[in-house]
């Protein structure tokens, strides 16, 4: 409601340099592991929003081209396409095996120094205005900008979201609470992000130019340096723990992983090979818990009897696309024909609810994808569900048509409407106040069928209409651990 109210206060606090940051909203997620998320208010990520274009400006020509992580035209799937072009140019130049060294850096956002990342951008900004790449004005308001979110602990204060239980799953060295003095960035921000890539620049400038790695790549603090000699790999390995130690004050995690490009490198989700890259296991498994989770609150079934229900709330509906179409997307970046095809196989239930374009697309089919009359709609649903009795919602009533209408008739006891819909032959139709009367005779004589209900307009005024319930007098379309 004050929405520009908000928007001026704003500006007005960043053109007198009244702006200060304001509290963060802190949370834990628990995939791939427990760790603090802290969601700034909007005006902050607004203001976040006015200052990463800007320094971006400057520091995007100095970056390296192999930093893929909070980039335009980068991002993970062209780090894995990056990582396996290098894998095949070394493979041909016929020298031998080629081996990988994959480093990443210990407790990463929490053990930067603020105060060291506060002097490489001061100094990039007083080089960028002598070299006249922006303004003196430009560049102070920068500087103060950049200050007064370096400068405050970004874990004062915060407001925690969640049960006491979820916290006490993140490590206490992971808690950006108890981050030392002047050290720690708060996962979730741009700023943070962006001040990550500037942080460990100095790192992507020592390999290239000092150890002269050709073929090294960095995504956030995950990094890979590739090569024909395994000893020069331990050597720039103990260089680069060195330069990190002594320069950033930051630590390898661990020894790290030095291994033939052959075994398959673990990499943003993939195991990355020189001609092909696989699914990670861990993110299959991610998938499989999501579906199974929403498996038990969409589908009832009734082993006594042999029946399986399937309940499409608009939450459960959506939250099921929004996952399918999320891993789906990675899996289109690997060879992953066979894993989709398995878990087609494994979530038959799945096929009752979506199903995958040649495109690749996914289509849901509790809609139809393009409707011009009440009549095309329920053709559309008898297609999708053939032998199946449709009862569509109009107005207030459900109404079954044509070999439907005279189903119901036969097994529910309902009357034929004396005038039928245009495009119909035979109508019949009950309240909602006897649905549940009329649905459990239909699953008293075993007869299959669907529940549509109208759910807002379509595009020229038609009421939108979507399946809410399935029932099946059969369970051989669930998932085979429930069986």
């Amino acid at each position: 409601m004050r929405l520009l109210d908000h928007i001026v206060d704003t500006a007005t606090a960043l053109h007198d340099r009244s702006y200060a940051p304001s509290r963060s909203s802190c949370f834990v997620v628990q995939r791939p592991k427990a760790r603090e998320i802290h969601a700034a208010l909007f005006a902050d990520r607004v203001v976040h929003h006015v200052l990463e274009p800007r320094l971006e400006a400057i520091y995007e020509p100095i970056f390296i081209h192999d930093l893929y992580s909070n980039r335009k035209g980068k991002g993970t799937h062209r780090a894995v396409a990056r990582l396996s072009g290098f894998m095949r140019s070394l493979e041909g130049m016929g020298q031998g095996m080629v081996y990988a060294l994959q480093l990443d850096v210990r407790n990463f956002f929490n053990t930067i120094d603020r105060r060291i990342l506060w002097g490489m951008i001061k100094g990039r900004l007083a080089k960028a205005v002598r070299r006249q790449t922006i303004g003196q004005e430009e560049g102070d308001a920068l500087g103060w900008l950049t200050w007064r979110l370096l400068s405050r602990h970004p874990a004062a204060e915060v407001i925690a979201h969640g049960r006491k239980s979820e916290f006490e799953r993140v490590p206490p060295y992971k808690r950006l609470a108890a981050a030392p003095p002047g050290k720690g960035l708060p996962i979730g921000n741009l700023t943070s992000q962006f001040f990550a890539n500037v942080y460990l620049n100095e790192l992507d400038q020592f390999v290239k130019h000092q150890l002269r790695c050709r073929h090294y790549l960095r995504y956030v603090d995950d990094f890979v340096l590739l090569h024909h000699d395994r000893d020069q790999l331990m050597i720039w390995h103990k260089a680069i723990a060195d330069f990190l130690r002594e320069r950033l004050d930051l630590e390898l995690k661990d020894k790290g992983r030095l291994c033939p490009v052959g075994d398959g490198i673990d990499f943003l989700g993939y195991i990355v090979r020189p001609h092909y890259c696989l699914v990670r296991r861990r993110v299959v498994g991610n998938l499989r818990e999501k579906l199974d989770a929403l498996f038990r609150r969409m589908v009832y079934v009734d082993e006594k009897r042999a029946t399986l229900t399937v309940r499409l709330t608009v939450p459960d509906r959506e939250a099921l696309l929004a996952t399918l179409a999320s891993y789906f997307g990675h899996f289109r970046h690997a060879n992953a024909y066979r894993l989709t095809h398995s878990l087609w196989q494994r979530y038959p239930w799945l096929r009752k609810i979506v199903t995958m374009a040649p495109s690749g697309r996914l289509r849901p089919l509790w809609q139809p994808t393009m409707v011009t009359s009440l009549r095309s709609q329920w053709r559309w649903f008898r297609e999708q569900a053939p032998g199946e009795v449709v009862l569509m919602q109009v107005g207030k009533r459900m109404e079954a048509f044509g070999s439907d209408a005279e189903a119901l008739v036969a097994v529910a006891g309902v009357r034929l409407d004396p005038v039928t819909r245009p495009g119909f032959t035979v109508t019949a139709g009950v309240i909602m106040s006897r649905l549940v009367e009329v649905c459990r005779r239909l699953r008293r004589a075993k007869m299959a069928y669907q529940l549509v209900v109208e759910d807002g307009y379509l595009r020229g005024g038609m009421r939108r209409r979507v399946v809410r319930e399935w029932w099946i007098p059969t369970t051989t379309i669930i998932h085979c651990s429930h069986a």
